[in-house]
């Protein structure tokens, strides 16, 4: 609507300066004609006279072709803009085009990861929030996995290799599956994917089932150079 209400007032402006500047040539001319000697020539239209008479309203003239240059300046200009506007336009809805049809395979691809997964439950996972993560400028049409979802996934990669560490190196540090769970509760929860509490082996089930899918969906939609895997479960 702005966008149209601009268009509009630079049609009025146009309007209005040929009217303007047209007006001034014309009057000019007359006044030149009336207030000269040229009133009181007999009327003659042979080249001479008319050459005569042209160069007697040239200043009045100049006018006229300073607005037919404006004018002409202007109307180039415009349809430069114009131009320019229409081609941003079409770039802007193509670019949403291809965030909505990009979405659409990631969410079809998600739910049927999912459905191979029997410890996973759709609803637990914000696919909306989960996509925006990686590609928070889809919108625009740029598919660049951010910085923000590689820290994510570093922090859960880091996590379970600390894990891993602490139940297979003698350091004297027991691993305790609880805290284990409830660190992992929050990272996964920064990726829009929510779980809750669970028994030992029921936890490691679901965990074992996420990361697979953390992995599958990241090895589809982010070049493998920009995310490590994350690894392997060696805690029980």
């Amino acid at each position: 609507m702005n966008n149209v209400k601009k268009f509009n007032r630079a049609i009025y402006t146009f309007i209005f300066i040929a009217v303007f500047g047209y007006g001034i040539c014309i009057f000019s001319v007359f006044i030149t004609v009336f207030q000269g000697d040229l009133i009181d020539r007999k009327i003659c239209l042979n080249s001479d006279c008319i050459e005569r008479f042209i160069k007697g309203v040239e200043p009045a003239l100049l006018v006229g072709k300073a607005t037919s240059d404006l004018l002409v300046a202007i109307a180039t200009a415009g349809g430069i803009v114009i131009a320019l506007w229409s081609y941003l336009t079409s770039v802007s809805n193509s670019a949403l085009g291809n965030h909505i049809s990009h979405f659409s395979i990631f969410q079809s691809y998600l739910n049927s990861e999912v459905t191979k997964r029997n410890r996973v439950n759709i609803g637990s996972i914000d696919t909306f929030y989960w996509y925006n993560l990686i590609f928070p400028q889809s919108k625009s049409g740029i598919m660049i996995v951010s910085n923000k979802y590689k820290k994510h996934i570093d922090k859960i990669r880091l996590h379970i290799f600390d894990s891993n560490a602490i139940a297979t190196t003698p350091t004297g540090e027991t691993f305790r599956y609880k805290p284990h769970q409830a660190e992992m509760k929050i990272r996964l929860s920064n990726i829009g994917i929510e779980i809750s509490m669970q028994p030992r082996i029921e936890y490691y089930e679901i965990e074992d089932q996420l990361i697979s899918l953390i992995e599958c969906i990241n090895s589809s939609f982010c070049l493998e150079e920009e995310i490590q895997k994350i690894g392997i479960r060696k805690y029980s």
